[in-house]
Formats: structure tokens, C-alpha cells, sequence
């Protein structure tokens, strides 16, 4: 018998109507929010098929807005489970292809919907840290994002984004107009097999692709 997948992941890889309407809502506020301030950097980057395991720096909930409202194919993203408490949210993340994660824990539901997702092809963004950052430098990438590379082979593309820490920082509801900056680097392998050293390339990777003050203990 099959185990059941999270909720939240589509293995046709096909975004359905909430997931193009909050898309489309998301790029419009951004750019309301950021005006001509908005940089995209690098999105002819991102490789247009094949399993991608898209791995970005984290300061504030509008990152993961901006990412999946500009990425230009389907993306799954790995979403903390508190969010899933709220009902509302609970049906948008599904339609929107978030899967709950239980963080501090092994919860190898999210595991299995993270590998089925880039077992068929697709795209998936999680954030190494973990967590927001409480200030501009990088935080060390947890386990997991080096035991997904090494489970499924898939390449990685690194994401730096900065600005969003002005737009909405921690304890403030209502984002403000600022500048918002994505970057996106060059996919690739990771040389080593042990999920520490992963994490190790997979954080160089963000810092090279930041401004000096945001790279932390990778600078």
C-alpha cells in the first residue's frame, strides 16, 4: 500500500486557480510595495524542467511571497506546520502547494511529500535556516536541506534575498514601501555526500550571492 502524501503536494506539477489568483496578487502587491525598488536579478537562471531543490535565505514572511510569486514555474515549498492551525490558511496553503512541516522533529510525512515532489520533476523551495534570522547575517543551514540533496539527487539553486527585513520585520503586521531585492544564482551539485558539508556548500552558495553585511559567518 502506497503512504499517503502531505497535503499540499501536486505531482502533476500544475498550479490550480487559488494558487494563479494568490500568485498574481502577490506579484501585484510586491510591486506596489517596492515600485521601481523591486529587483529581479537572474530568474533566466532557473532551469525551466527537471527536479530543483531551491534554497534561499530567510528574514522575513514576505521571502517566501516574493519567491513563489515570481518563480516562473511550479513551486512547492516546505511551510511550518503553525501556519496549518488557522483554517483559512490551512485550505490556501494546500491549494497554494505548501507542505507542513513539524520543525524540530523528524516528520518524515514532510519528508516523503518533499521527495515525491522532487522525485517527479519538480521544484521546491525550503529555507536552510530553519527559521527567520534575527538580524542580517546568515544562520548555519539545519539537517534538513542536506538530507533532501543526498536523498534525492536533485540540483540546487541557491536564492539571496534582502530588503524584506525592512518591508516586514519580525512583530510588525503591515509591510511598508522599501526596496526588495531577489538574486538568483547558478544551480548546481553539491561535491560532498554528508548532509553537514551540503549545508556548508548550500549557505556559501546564498552569502556569494548577498551583500557583504547579510553574509554573516560566510562572508
Amino acid at each position: 500500500m502506497t503512504a499517503e502524501l502531505p497535503q499540499g503536494v501536486r505531482l502533476d506539477l500544475r498550479a490550480g486557480p487559488v494558487m494563479l489568483a494568490t500568485q498574481a496578487t502577490l506579484r501585484w502587491t510586491l510591486r506596489r510595495l517596492a515600485g521601481r525598488h523591486l529587483v529581479l536579478d537572474g530568474l533566466d537562471r532557473i532551469p525551466p524542467s527537471g527536479p530543483l531543490l531551491v534554497c534561499s535565505n530567510h528574514h522575513s514572511y514576505l521571502d517566501p511571497c516574493l519567491i513563489g510569486g515570481f518563480f516562473p514555474r511550479d513551486l512547492h515549498a516546505m511551510a511550518k506546520a503553525e501556519l496549518y492551525r488557522n483554517p483559512l490558511l490551512r485550505q490556501v496553503c494546500a491549494r497554494c502547494h505548501c507542505i507542513p512541516v513539524s520543525r524540530g522533529s523528524s516528520d518524515r510525512q514532510a519528508l516523503r511529500g518533499a521527495l515525491a515532489v522532487l522525485g517527479a520533476g519538480g521544484a521546491l523551495l525550503v529555507f536552510p535556516e530553519g527559521t527567520r534570522s534575527q538580524g542580517l547575517g546568515l544562520l548555519p543551514a539545519t539537517g534538513g536541506v542536506g538530507f533532501l540533496a543526498r536523498l534525492s539527487a536533485a540540483p540546487i539553486l541557491p536564492i539571496g534575498v534582502w530588503g524584506t527585513e525592512q518591508a516586514l520585520p519580525r512583530h510588525r503586521r503591515i509591510p511598508r514601501p522599501g526596496p526588495i531585492l531577489l538574486r538568483v544564482g547558478e544551480a548546481f551539485r553539491p561535491r560532498s555526500r554528508e548532509k553537514g558539508a551540503i549545508g556548508e556548500e548550500v549557505m556559501r552558495a546564498i552569502a556569494a550571492l548577498l551583500p557583504a553585511p547579510y553574509r554573516g559567518r560566510y562572508g
